[in-house]
């Protein structure tokens, strides 16, 4: 899908390069090959590609191109009931801005209703005229003086779209996302707030032994979840840090350098600078500037809010695992007495059992019962000491 926005009109498909003549963001939505080569000339340079938008390197996230900046970002989605990050880029000139994304997402949508939606607001209202009250003396100076000619009444203004600069989209997308951002944050926060009572809440009806391992098995899964949404909000926030600081150190009116080195073995880096220059024709003005100024000081303490999260996901992986620790104890804990409560039973069974002739209580008409009685007291005496000992739920 090619979209072109254009202020106070809604979103029109791009089909040829004359249907982006005068509109400063162009939308590209999961492109086709076609697609992809009509925004490259359209753009008048070859764009990045989805395997470029993955690159990692800060050289490939951030560079500077024929007078164009290309920027790319991972950018946070919920797929169902998970949080993805897909790659997003961006391409700024001075003429328009081009977004190259591969799945839907709802800060473009609102940002671009609100192109749709924009217009010049209305001219300020007519000079109210006079009060219709006339004095006596009034009336005589206007029945000698000449009559002026009746002034015409002012026309109704119409709403016209504003002027709309790419420099102006970008920013608003940029803090839109960061808006959304904050509120997954939100919900992140309140998912380990959760997260905690479940793992330390005391359990009013203790549940069976596979159902303690099925719980701790869930809350396991909840953890690494929680864990690796940490990471992948982190990973946007950095990649739009760095977006952020190249688009508010970058002047404005003037011609980027090159890079100096023309040879390089980047296929899309040939002629590319990655610092922020002076005089860019793609940067921003004074007061967007200041907007990324601002917008990167949030981003800095959503970072220290992701940190927070972070340690606190680790410290409920830790209390987890001891709880896990507990489990395996007290199991170890019955393990051991059954073991050792069967240990004296099996002795005397055994020693009484040998078939040597001169056993004194072979004969003996009460040694069956005695020797059942003395294991019996082999059992009872362990199974006391370890009650009293609070193995078995005892005193404490």
């Amino acid at each position: 899908m090619f979209l072109a926005h254009k202020p106070g009109a809604p979103a029109r498909a791009i089909e040829s390069e004359a249907d982006a003549h005068g509109v400063a963001w162009i939308d590209l939505l999961n492109p086709t090959p076609e697609e992809q080569d009509l925004a490259a000339r359209i753009c008048g340079q070859p764009l990045p590609t989805l395997d470029d938008l993955n690159e990692i390197e800060s050289s490939s996230r951030i560079s500077v191109r024929n007078g164009a900046a290309f920027l790319s970002t991972p950018l946070l989605k919920k797929t169902g009931l998970e949080f993805e990050a897909f790659p997003v880029g961006f391409v700024l000139t001075a003429e328009r801005l081009i977004t190259i994304r591969y799945q839907p997402y709802p800060s473009f949508e609102s940002v671009a209703q609100l192109v749709a939606e924009h217009t010049l607001p209305p001219s300020p209202a007519a000079t109210p005229a006079p009060s219709t009250v006339v004095t006596p003396r009034q009336e005589l100076k206007e029945a000698t003086s000449p009559k002026a000619p009746p002034q015409q009444q002012p026309q109704p203004q119409t709403l016209v779209p504003a002027p709309i600069g790419p420099g102006e989209v970008l920013v608003a997308l940029i803090e839109t996302i960061v808006d959304r951002l904050a509120d997954i944050l939100e919900s992140v926060g309140m998912l380990l707030d959760k997260l905690s009572r479940d793992i330390f809440k005391r359990r009013q009806n203790k549940p069976a032994v596979r159902s303690i391992a099925a719980w701790q098995r869930e809350l396991l899964e909840r953890v690494g979840s929680s864990g690796d949404l940490c990471s992948r909000v982190r990973d946007t926030l950095l990649g739009l840090e760095r977006i952020t600081i190249f688009l508010s150190e970058s002047k404005k009116d003037g011609m980027a350098p090159a890079s100096g080195l023309p040879v390089t073995s980047r296929r899309f880096e040939a002629g590319v600078t990655t610092l922020p220059t002076d005089n860019a024709p793609y940067a921003l003005s004074g007061a967007l500037r200041s907007r990324m100024a601002t917008a990167n000081r949030d981003l800095s303490s959503l970072s220290d809010y992701v940190s927070q999260a972070a340690s606190k996901v680790e410290f409920l992986l830790d209390a987890t695992l001891g709880f896990i620790s507990i489990e395996q104890n007290g199991v170890m804990k019955v393990l051991t007495v059954v073991s050792f409560i069967g240990v004296a039973p099996t002795l005397i069974a055994g020693v009484y059992g040998m078939n040597f002739k001169d056993i004194p209580e072979l004969n003996w008409s009460f040694g069956y019962w005695y020797s059942l009685g003395l294991m019996a007291a082999s059992v009872a005496l362990p199974l006391l000491w370890f009650w009293r000992k609070g193995w078995l739920g005892g005193i404490k």
